[in-house]
């Protein structure tokens, strides 16, 4: 009977280990096939840019083809929501920007859950909004504004969109200052920029890749940035936290995520490469000129974590400001 017994345990032993081997032997012959890179918004923007870099880069690293597809649709909902039902074996993958957290805090139907439904892979790019104004206004600093603004009954500023990063970003600055702050909302940047332009509406929040060369050509002035740190490409541009309001801290980001149950072995591998594109000298340019930040360097648990800490402060700006959007 013993003899018995410790037959049946060795195998059992050597079942496992052929099982552990045939999942590491798994995870090392990835990519096998084809990995698909659902980019969750239209193509020309930067998510998309972004996208394609990687995808190009990506392709000549693993010698398989990594090929973006676009599934754009309610700020992102639909693509994320489409690769968070995908296998997680590492050959769907989703490219998506900030609304990924704040979506689960501001709509009511929302099938995926930020941190929980993915593996977060890596952090891509970063960019804050800037608050712009007319050149006419007689405000050439973000105190000169707030004082200008608390002597008008009310002052319109444009964003890309209700619920968008940039309407909280409005928002948040309204709740924190108590200036008279009106939210237009635009079918995105470029028709809120136009409106500044001409005069329209006195101020508009933007982000940084959307702004363009408006700032350096003088069409519009750039008062603020609404991260916590002056932006490099910016840095004459005060933060809001500068002018007292020390918990304003809001960017724009884009991630790359992988279903939930993803091998991590994957995930380490994606991750280190594109990293290492990411923070290449020509990649690191064309965000920059883009106006959009590539250098850091996170590992899949720091990002992660980045991840948590956003879904938790765009929850709680959300909350304060009152923000919501239903589909």
């Amino acid at each position: 009977m013993k003899s018995m017994k410790s037959r049946f345990a060795l195998i059992l032993t050597s079942t496992a280990a052929l099982l552990v081997a045939g999942s590491a032997l798994a995870a090392d012959a990835w990519p096998s096939k084809p990995v698909n890179i659902v980019v969750s918004f239209v193509p020309g923007g930067a998510t998309d840019m972004v996208g394609r870099i990687i995808a190009t880069e990506l392709s000549t690293t693993f010698k398989q083809p990594f090929i973006v597809s676009n599934r754009p649709g309610a700020a992102g909902q639909v693509g994320t929501e489409y690769v968070a039902a995908q296998a997680h074996d590492g050959y769907t993958l989703l490219i998506s920007a900030t609304g990924h957290v704040m979506a689960p805090s501001m709509q009511s139907k929302v099938n995926y859950d930020p941190v929980k439904s993915f593996e977060p892979v890596s952090l891509l790019i970063t960019m804050p909004n800037l608050l712009v104004v007319n050149p006419n206004i007689p405000a050439k600093t973000l105190p000169e504004f707030i004082t200008w603004a608390r002597t008008q009954k009310t002052v319109p500023f444009g964003t890309a969109g209700a619920g968008g990063s940039t309407h909280l970003s409005g928002e948040l600055f309204r709740h924190l200052s108590g200036l008279p702050l009106s939210h237009i909302p635009y079918k995105g940047n470029g028709p809120s920029m136009t409106d500044v332009m001409g005069g329209q509406i006195p101020a508009a929040f933007v982000d940084t890749v959307s702004v363009g060369s408006l700032v350096s050509t003088g069409k519009v002035r750039a008062i603020a940035v609404t991260s916590g740190q002056r932006s490099t490409l910016y840095p004459d541009a005060p933060t809001i936290a500068e002018a007292g309001y020390k918990d304003y801290d809001l960017v724009n980001w884009v991630g790359l995520y992988a279903p939930a149950g993803t091998p991590a072995e994957t995930v380490s591998r994606l991750n280190k490469e594109v990293v290492r594109i990411m923070n290449s000298p020509d990649v690191l340019a064309r965000m920059q000129k883009l106006g959009a930040d590539s250098s850091n360097k996170f590992d899949p648990q720091q990002f992660k974590k980045y991840v948590e800490d956003e879904t938790r402060k765009w929850r709680k700006t959300i909350q304060l400001t009152g923000v919501s959007v239903e589909n």
